[in-house]
């Protein structure tokens, strides 16, 4: 016959043997709202883009932060980086990057832009009264003379949208920045912009864009563009007449958002590029999402 005692302390082990167990269980869990699944495959899945590979790391909407971020000095600070469409002072102005990182070297594709104008190849980019960095003018598709590997990370602010051929693009910027490096890029929130009426582009149609080579002068998406653009949320459009004369000239305005993004479209493109997910933010009209090169 068992005794009381023995028995109590024989169930108490077997009660702490399930909750180690349960423990070690839960450690090595991948937990969907707070770690991101990489490729196992260190390249990306442009050259054999496989949807059910790539889609077995699911996307949830808990991966998002809803809100402002407080700063992001602590991912740049002390950092060399390279902006494509700078400056964007409300945004990585107001977001503490100019100020935390030592160098910014900025990027546009044009001397005079609707943005900006006076621009200058090999001039200084001021934040300040301060010389954070050179300026450049180069094409986001084609960063030429810009070293490979050079930078700590690259960012943008509504650029992504205007491209034609983003991935494309991203490769490009991926190539100037340093292995562990990260990649931090803004595009609107369309949900509260003049896009709200189109639809999210699919990721397989931006690998077809890489793949059959696309240029900065297409215009298939212009029917599209034209049928569904909110003119009412467009403080840019004097007319739609003259909207439409303008996208007709969008090779050399880049006024057209020739795709549109949402934060999973954005989980997947960084997970087809083999990079790790950092954090994800949406607030106002903006999607952030920052990710690691490995």
């Amino acid at each position: 016959m068992i005794r009381t005692k023995p028995l109590l302390t024989l169930l108490l082990c077997l009660f702490f043997f399930i909750i180690i167990l349960k423990y070690r269980t839960l450690k090595n869990t991948i937990l969907p709202s707070t770690i991101h699944i990489l490729p196992s495959s260190p390249s990306t899945c442009l050259e054999s883009y496989d949807s059910h590979k790539l889609h077995k790391s699911i996307f949830y909407m808990s991966m998002v932060h809803f809100r402002i971020p407080v700063k992001l000095s602590q991912f740049v600070e002390n950092k060399t980086g390279f902006e494509i469409g700078a400056p964007s002072v409300t945004t990585w102005g107001n977001l503490g990057v100019y100020a935390a990182a030592r160098v910014v070297d900025t990027t546009n594709f044009a001397s005079q832009t609707f943005w900006e104008s006076g621009l200058k190849d090999g001039g200084s980019f001021i934040w300040k009264n301060q010389t954070k960095g050179k300026q450049y003018i180069r094409d986001a598709v084609d960063l030429q003379g810009i070293p490979n590997e050079y930078y700590d990370f690259v960012c943008a602010t509504d650029v992504l949208e205007h491209i034609a051929n983003p991935f494309k693009a991203l490769l490009e910027w991926l190539r100037i920045m340093k292995s562990g490096g990260l990649l931090l890029i803004i595009v609107p929130f369309k949900n509260v912009t003049f896009d709200r009426k189109r639809d999210v582009v699919r990721i397989e149609h931006l690998i077809n864009d890489y793949h059959n080579k696309t240029s900065e002068a297409d215009l298939s998406h212009l029917n599209e563009i034209l049928l569904l653009h909110d003119v009412k949320r467009d403080q840019g459009i004097v007319n739609f007449e003259n909207f439409k004369t303008r996208s007709k000239n969008n090779y050399k305005n880049r006024g057209l958002h020739q795709h549109v993004y949402d934060q999973e479209l954005l989980y997947y493109i960084y997970l087809c590029l083999n990079l790790n997910i950092k954090i994800q933010y949406t607030w106002d009209y903006h999607n952030l999402i920052i990710g690691q090169k490995q």
